[in-house]
């Protein structure tokens, strides 16, 4: 299969392209700046996801997306983030549709897994204040997703509220509209683990035009 990785340097990105590269996917892998070594099966472009001419340049011919976009926050605030992941999203969508790809993954956020029974996580009394501007811009994409305002084949991953560098075990479990926690009440992946999952998902399709999550 050949995948298309945006985002592809980052700490998920990196993840998800080595992961796809380890089962044997073609990986056109997609960076705003860094520069990736060489590697059987890997193309790597400098582009931006915010620009659909490129988005739709470099998808075409691929059999899907993944998307691991984020602009993370400490080089912006949560209102400026909101807006960069707004319009990196229109045109993604908008390049990916030019391009003729149907299957798209989206690495969104946590915020809209349900803490509590009709309560978001974005929404309860632990989620830092300081980020809500940007989580609710990633709900609203989901939102936007459900409603069917893009003609994909969207799969929306949902991670934990915490996802950090460990082993890939391969052991984990998946949910759908549920925030995740161990016996412990933690909630959380390591971004290998998270990886498995995300290519997981690609090879089955079990969630196509759902969103799940996955957790320890």
């Amino acid at each position: 299969m050949s995948i298309v990785v945006f985002g592809a340097s980052g700490n998920i990105g990196s993840n998800i392209r080595k992961e796809a590269l380890s089962r044997g996917h073609r990986v056109t892998a997609v960076t705003r700046a860094t520069k990736l070594d060489a590697e059987p099966n890997l193309t790597a472009h400098t582009a931006d996801i915010s620009n659909a001419d490129d988005v739709a340049r470099i998808a075409s011919g691929h059999d899907a997306v993944i998307s691991a976009y984020s602009p993370g926050l400490r080089n912006y605030s949560a209102e400026e983030a909101a807006e960069l992941i707004r319009r990196a999203h229109e045109a993604l969508f908008e390049g990916v549709q030019r391009a003729g790809v149907k299957r798209i993954i989206l690495v969104g956020g946590v915020g809209s897994l349900e803490a509590s029974p009709g309560v978001d996580v974005v929404d309860s009394d632990f989620y830092p204040g300081d980020y809500k501007a940007h989580t609710l811009r990633n709900r609203e994409i989901l939102r936007g997703l459900k409603r069917g305002e893009y003609d994909l084949d969207w799969t929306y991953v949902s991670p934990p509220l915490t996802i950090k560098a460990g082993d890939r075990t391969g052991q984990f479990r998946l949910g759908e509209d549920q925030l995740l926690r161990d016996a412990n009440g933690e909630s959380w992946i390591s971004e290998a683990d998270l990886a498995v999952a995300i290519l997981d998902e690609l090879d089955r399709g079990q969630f196509i035009r759902r969103r799940f999550t996955a957790a320890y």
